[in-house]
């Protein structure tokens, strides 16, 4: 017998000893071990933390608040404010008239004429100043009337000035939504239910964010820019727009192609559209929307009076 032989046949015996059967059981059963483990493994939930310092925040939590409440402050607007919620709330707490089955079941009637309802007039207190609720990012594209791919310019357009995206980064964030028509117009070949425009809402720090890029790289690189024009001083001051508390304006495809987001990838974009945004402030009732300007004027949002 050969030397190689000899070692063959001692490797074959050594194998089938119940010392490496117990070996073998063990790797095999390890392996389906990490099979199992592996098949039943999940992605784990990222939640991103603050990345970097909200510089507009904090400008309105340390400078801008308090100048606004000096400002703005008014003790005998604040009095009657007070009185009327004061009144309000003693109205609620009588008895109310007993009343029937039918009568409790009506809808509440609408108010006579076509005035609409006021809103009501909060004072300005420390615990209530102007503040940003939201900012709302309109756009609408009329080439998508006739092919609603062309809508995708606008979404994609959005949601690089946003940064938004569904429950994008942990938040509880809608995204970039799609906004149908409600009516059908013949004459411009619409029809109820198209998709025609998109829209965004930014809440909290990215909202600041937006509002940074707009005021540090968008407004100063327009040419000729005045500022946003104010309504004629003889505008109605009791009008739905002024109690609201929200201020509007727009800007156009070029300006739009400004914002750091969209200059980066240009080429992306063959046609940008212009689109419109709207402040919402918690700001309600008479002078609302000065309060509003006056918020905005503090993030250097200039404004002008058309001569």
């Amino acid at each position: 017998m050969s030397l190689r032989t000899a070692v063959a046949s001692a490797s074959r015996a050594a194998y089938a000893s119940p010392l490496a059967a117990s070996v073998r059981y063990a790797s095999s059963s390890s392996k389906a071990a990490k099979a199992a483990a592996e098949s039943t493994w999940t992605v784990p939930e990222v939640h991103l933390g603050p990345t970097h310092q909200v510089r507009y925040r904090d400008h309105y939590n340390n400078t801008l608040a308090s100048d606004l409440l000096y400002m703005t402050y008014n003790h005998r607007a604040t009095e009657t404010a007070e009185k009327a919620i004061a009144n309000a709330v003693a109205a609620a707490a009588e008895e109310q008239p007993k009343v029937t089955g039918y009568e409790a079941n009506r809808p509440a009637s609408k108010p006579r004429g076509n005035r609409p309802v006021k809103q009501v007039t909060k004072g300005i207190t420390p615990d209530r100043i102007p503040e940003l609720e939201s900012i709302t990012l309109h756009t609408m594209v009329k080439a998508a009337i006739g092919s609603k791919h062309q809508l995708l310019t606008g979404i994609m357009l959005l949601k690089a000035i946003s940064g938004e995206s569904f429950q994008g980064g942990g938040r509880a964030s809608s995204g970039v939504q799609v906004v149908v028509s409600r009516n059908g117009a013949a004459a411009f070949k619409l029809r109820a239910g198209m998709p025609v425009a998109a829209k965004v809402e930014l809440r909290g720090d990215a909202m600041y964010d937006f509002l940074q890029s707009l005021v540090d790289f968008v407004l100063p690189r327009i040419r000729e820019f005045p500022g946003i024009e104010l309504p004629p001083s003889a505008a109605s001051k009791t009008s739905p727009s002024a109690l609201s508390g929200v201020v509007s304006f727009g800007l156009s495809g070029q300006a739009a192609a400004l914002f750091p987001q969209v200059e980066a990838n240009l080429d992306n974009y063959p046609r940008i559209p212009g689109f419109h945004m709207h402040f919402k402030t918690n700001a309600k009732g008479k002078d609302a929307q000065e309060f509003a300007r006056a918020l905005l004027s503090g993030f250097r949002i200039p404004f002008t009076r058309k001569q």
